[in-house]
């Protein structure tokens, strides 16, 4: 029975392990990551040429 007890321990920690590496809480999904946007925003402003209007 002890062996059983120890087996199953075992087992559970493991388990909890591997979970915990693929991001999987106790709600069951793993979290959502929010979008990141590494576009810069900056507009660039063309120069105007002598002579030319708007």
């Amino acid at each position: 029975m002890k062996r059983l007890k120890k087996t199953l321990r075992l087992t559970g920690l493991i388990i909890m392990i591997v979970l915990a590496c693929f991001g999987v809480g106790i709600s069951g999904t793993p979290p959502i990551l929010p979008k990141l946007n590494n576009r810069a925003k900056i507009e660039y402003a063309e120069e105007k040429e002598d002579g030319e209007n708007e």
